[in-house]
């Protein structure tokens, strides 16, 4: 009877037992912490993203001041003077202007761009060989690194937190 009446207890404490509201709210807690980390925030993906089409702008741009150093030896001080549509016309998707000065290129992010993105600027800088004009120019942007015996033209005014750069200006 003995073990018939501790059968009859178990078989009752498992029917009306269950879990607490606690214990449900702890595990549930448990479970959206961990949810929220594994899922990698697309913010800065999709900051990166609309940074890199800005960038496709200056692909013309760069092409145009490239011809104007190997034709003169030297960068072009302003939209003007490299024969490029005033800052203000410029513009794109993520665009809001992009002037040129002293040879680099400042893009002002506007328009359609995320709020934390509106009014910053990526600068596209050219990279030059030291003591050699007559070498191929590269190009360079935000806060990457210059190579090795070359050299930046032009100021950096970039203000765009790192993590929202495509990996080439980084």
């Amino acid at each position: 009877m003995n073990t018939e009446n501790q059968r009859h207890k178990l078989k009752q404490r498992t029917a009306t037992g269950g879990f607490t509201l606690i214990e449900m709210l702890l595990v549930l807690a448990v479970v959206a912490i961990l949810a929220i980390m594994a899922i990698p925030s697309v913010y800065p993906m999709k900051a990166r993203g609309q940074v890199a089409e800005s960038l496709e702008i200056t692909a013309r741009l760069k092409s145009r001041i490239s011809s104007l150093y190997e034709a003169t030896q030297s960068f072009p001080e302003d939209n003007k003077q490299a024969d490029l549509p005033e800052p203000d016309y410029l513009i794109g998707n993520f665009t809001e202007s992009t002037t040129l000065e002293k040879g680099a290129l400042h893009i002002v992010l506007g328009n359609k761009v995320m709020p934390a993105l509106k009014g910053k600027t990526l600068t596209v800088q050219p990279i030059t060989v030291k003591d050699s004009p007559t070498s191929p120019i590269s190009w360079i942007c935000g806060y990457s690194s210059v190579p090795e015996g070359m050299q930046a033209v032009g100021n950096n005014k970039t203000d765009i937190e790192s993590r929202f750069l495509p990996q080439s200006c980084r």
